[in-house]
């Protein structure tokens, strides 16, 4: 079997849930700086603000493109705190919102 055209890798069959997870890592930190306090378009900057620099930051050293691809420990520590950032907004947006009702 040979390669995709364009030099591509094939994807596998953890390619689709691992993008559904990063992709979960930009919801859940675009929704806890929209819900932060102030108007509007100050907490929509904050939101496009915050996606940006994660995608800057996966783009650069962790995507399978990226400029600085990082291996081994690294990466691990990278993929740590890249979903565990995910994690803590969304559980801060989780509690916020219980101790709002």
């Amino acid at each position: 079997m040979s390669a995709p055209a364009g030099g591509a890798t094939a994807l596998t069959v953890l390619d689709v849930p691992a993008f559904a997870a990063e992709l979960a890592v930009y919801a859940a930190v675009a929704r806890w700086a929209w819900r932060g306090p102030g108007r509007r378009w100050v907490r929509l900057a904050a939101a496009v603000g915050a996606v940006a620099v994660l995608a800057v930051l996966w783009g650069r050293f962790a995507a399978p493109t990226a400029d600085r691809p990082v291996h081994g420990a690294a990466r691990a520590a990278f993929e740590l705190c890249w979903f565990g950032t995910g994690a803590a907004a969304a559980l801060h947006t989780y509690a916020r919102r219980r101790r709002s009702v």
